[in-house]
């Protein structure tokens, strides 16, 4: 006797529903899908106990004539596709012919539908995949589906379902994710009777973001349309200071359809890499418009996965795409601040106590020596170096003898730099620059029209030296200098198994290390750019970061990317150093022309912008 079996129409249908429905946010995606399918210019969902008890989603679309309705609650029944080759040309959001034949079989179902000229509509009602009636009945244009009792004849799948709360969340979320696809289709849910969501109609993306997260989350965003042959890209892109500790605010959308992509996502992570802490992901909305015929839609019953053609050209479109709208939107946070409440005349009086202990400390603070900055590779001759008597004034020896119980104390005030009026300088492609100073001689302070950027020396000379490093790791190599006497290094025994595996990257880095016995090591040659009094502590930290393991063919670029960063951070002229007016100019001619000059290779700001009209509004003008 035959054990092989054909399974009823109920069984397999069950079966189905579990493939396309995986709890009630799955049968709203598939409802409101059909919905926009329709035409729909206005779709309302209504879902109480967390679409556990009840699933209704009404449109004004075309909707459906009796016979219609009746093949559209049978398995594989569609409208979209008839021939195999369809597939490859789908430009709609459902096209299986499963997902009201699933829904049906868990639920009791009700379909009601009537076409614009038609005088009455069509009701049909399915008790758990069994037709129970069909009727005529009087409703409005569209499609109106009522979802009764989700799972009710699956328990096992009911059980599985998590807290009303929960579900609604899910709910929420996909319904949102429709609307921001679809920003020209008035969209709202409500839940138990409380609206969740109501946005009108619009005319824009940017337009429907602020109906949907509000004012303050659309005025974080840079707003920007790229496109390659076969590749088009609208986006909104958080600003630098707009970020969020999980990828929640990354949506991806594909032909208008939300989707989920590790390809998208690894290119997005790609692009801002270097412009965002590693604690925090930026926020994205990207719409791709692509050929059908260059992606698979069909790869998951929920429609929610896809497969492109060709992974690596889309990954490297999106990278340079999203660079190029970085580079065009000009990356830069700014100082936007409120203005803060005035203080008790208490803690007034407590600042003003502070702040006077803290400049009489200051009048007694020795001055001190700076070091070179002669960190970078320059073809002009260094100008001489301010000694500490030239920046610091007369020195004052003993407070004794400079002032008397009838002389008032004097006010040293020290020199500030000179810095030519109409100094030629250039800042990315900003007009009307001008340099105005250097703050804490960490900060180069720059002016534009209504605008004051402040340029972090350190930062933006770590920018600069890295991707110079990386050119001439492409081409020629890294210039080296050798030393006249060998630097020893007294290294750990970890660091010295570190060294025998990595030796190769270090040459490529410009460095000639030599085990000397016993746990030394002699450094006889540094990158030209490095000071030679940090060429120890340089090589440590570089022995500390490359792994301990030997790479593979895929771990060394990062690992030599990685011994980049930190050959370029300790390269870079630092905080405290003091730069003169040419050599702040340069640094600023260097940055404007690398290929990412908003943020160090650590993802900390280089420019921190700050408006007059943000000045003004401190002092109340």
């Amino acid at each position: 006797m035959s054990k092989i079996k054909i399974l009823s129409a109920d069984v397999a249908n069950k079966i189905a529903a579990g493939e396309v429905v995986e709890r009630p946010a799955s049968v709203v995606k598939e409802l409101i899908e059909n919905a926009v399918d329709a035409e729909s210019t206005s779709i309302r969902v209504e879902v109480r106990a967390g679409g556990k008890r009840l699933i209704h989603v009404s449109d004004n679309g075309s909707g459906m004539e009796r016979e219609d309705a009746l093949l559209a609650l049978e398995r594989h029944a569609t409208s979209k596709v008839n021939r195999i080759e369809d597939l490859e040309q789908i430009q709609t959001f459902g096209f299986r012919g499963e997902a009201l034949a699933s829904i049906a079989s868990v639920s009791q179902f009700e379909l009601l539908t009537r076409t614009p000229d038609a005088l009455i509509g069509t009701k049909v009602n399915v008790d758990g995949g069994v037709f129970r009636s069909v009727a005529e009945s009087g409703c409005s244009p569209g499609t109106h589906m009522s979802v009764n009792n989700l799972f009710y004849n699956v328990p096992a799948r009911l059980k599985f379902l998590k807290t009303d709360t929960t579900e609604m969340n899910h709910v929420t979320r996909q319904v949102t994710w429709t609307a921001l696809a679809h920003p020209n289709i008035q969209f709202s849910l409500t839940h138990n009777s409380r609206s969740i969501l109501d946005v009108r109609a619009c005319d824009s993306h940017m337009e429907r973001v602020r109906l949907v997260y509000g004012k303050e989350f659309a005025d974080n965003l840079i707003e920007f349309t790229e496109e390659l042959p076969d590749l088009k890209m609208y986006g909104l892109l958080g600003k630098p200071e707009f970020t969020k500790p999980n990828r929640e605010y990354q949506l991806f959308f594909l032909n208008q359809r939300p989707i989920r992509s590790p390809i998208i996502s690894a290119a997005l992570t790609e692009a801002l890499s270097s412009m965002i802490a590693k604690d925090r992901q930026p926020v994205a909305l990207l719409f791709l418009t692509l050929d059908p015929e260059a992606v698979d839609v069909n790869v998951h019953p929920a429609k929610i996965e896809v497969r492109f053609r060709n992974e690596r050209t889309i990954y490297s479109g999106i990278v340079r795409m999203l660079r190029n709208a970085i580079h065009k939107a000009k990356y830069i946070p700014k100082i936007e601040t409120a203005v803060e409440p005035l203080q008790s005349e208490e803690s007034a009086k407590h600042r003003d106590i502070g702040l006077s202990q803290r400049v009489s400390r200051s009048h007694h603070t020795s001055p001190q020596t700076t070091t070179s900055i002669a960190r970078t590779q320059r073809t002009q001759t260094p100008l001489p170096r301010q000694t500490a008597s030239d920046r610091e004034g007369t020195e004052i020896t003993d407070a004794s003898e400079a002032r008397t119980p009838t002389t008032p104390p004097e006010i040293v005030v020290q020199p500030p730099q000179q810095i030519p009026e109409d100094t030629d300088l250039s800042l990315l492609d900003f007009e009307h620059i001008q340099l105005k100073t250097n703050l804490f001689k960490t900060y180069i302070v720059v002016e534009a029209r209504d605008k004051l950027f402040f340029i972090d020396q350190h930062v933006a000379a770590e920018r600069v030296l890295y991707e110079r490093f990386v050119n001439q790791m492409k081409t020629d190599g890294i210039p080296v200098q050798g030393l006249l006497l060998p630097v020893t290094l007294e290294a750990t025994v970890q660091q010295l198994g570190t060294l025998k595996i990595h030796n190769d990257i270090f040459k490529k880095l410009g460095f000639d290390l030599e085990e000397f016995g016993g746990n030394t090591i002699l450094i006889r040659a540094i990158p030209a750019s490095l000071p030679t009094r940090v060429a120890a502590q340089t090589v440590t930290d570089l022995l500390d970061k490359l792994p301990t393991q030997p790479h593979t063919e895929v771990e060394i670029p990062e690992a030599i990317d990685n011994a980049l960063i930190t050959l370029a951070c300790k390269s870079a002229v630092k905080a405290g150093d003091t730069l003169d007016t040419k050599e702040m100019i340069n640094l600023l001619k260097e940055l404007s022309e690398a290929k990412l000059p908003f943020n160090c290779p650590h993802s900390r700001p280089i420019i921190v912008e700050m408006g007059r009209d943000e000045l003004e509004r401190r002092f109340h003008r």
